[in-house]
């Protein structure tokens, strides 16, 4: 081989490993770009999905805290005159139980660990004691006995505050996170 030939050979080689070189460079650059948009990406859905999740929790706690009062408040204004309307406002009872179940459903799907515990027996008081007041009725009671009407009342707004204390804590605890 002549050295005209050799020289170019190398000049050859040399390029192409230059070439080489550059393609496995380019390639390796633009693979941690890819990474690193992804790795962004998937920040940005995870941080998108947590405002959504605190978002429906808010509204799910909102929901149930409102049932409840409505639920208060019907007991507290008419199971007094429950004796003589019976049916209409134990058809207005029923509507409320199940917005309330409804709202405390939303709760369980959304909410966290405590808000859900104080939610489920928010419902259970509300459920139980509307239950024993007709149960009162049934047994022979002539009209509601403001004990129970009290009983009722006092559990409902003690569990309802205990929910809301669960809820300010947990909203409170994720916003803080952001």
């Amino acid at each position: 081989m002549d050295s005209g030939t050799t020289t170019q050979l190398i000049t050859v080689g040399a390029t192409l490993g230059g070439v080489l070189l550059t393609l496995l460079t380019t390639t390796l650059v633009e693979g941690r770009k890819l990474k690193a948009t992804q790795r962004a990406e998937e920040r940005k859905r995870a941080a998108e999905h947590a405002t959504w999740l605190r978002d429906e929790r808010v509204k799910a706690y909102a929901g149930l805290s409102n049932a409840g009062e409505e639920a208060f408040q019907l007991i507290r204004s008419e199971f007094v005159e429950l004796a003589e309307n019976r049916e209409e406002i134990e058809a207005r009872w029923r509507e409320r139980r199940n917005e309330l179940r409804k709202a405390h459903n939303q709760v369980a799907l959304f909410g966290t660990e405590e808000p859900r515990r104080r939610g489920k027996e928010l419902w259970k008081v509300a459920r139980n004691g509307v239950n024993d007041i007709l149960a009162e009725l049934d047994s022979g009671e002539t009209k509601v006995r403001r004990a129970s009407l009290d009983r009722v009342l006092t559990g409902i707004s003690e569990t309802g505050d205990r929910f809301l204390e669960a809820c300010r804590a947990d909203v409170q605890g994720t916003t803080t996170d952001f």
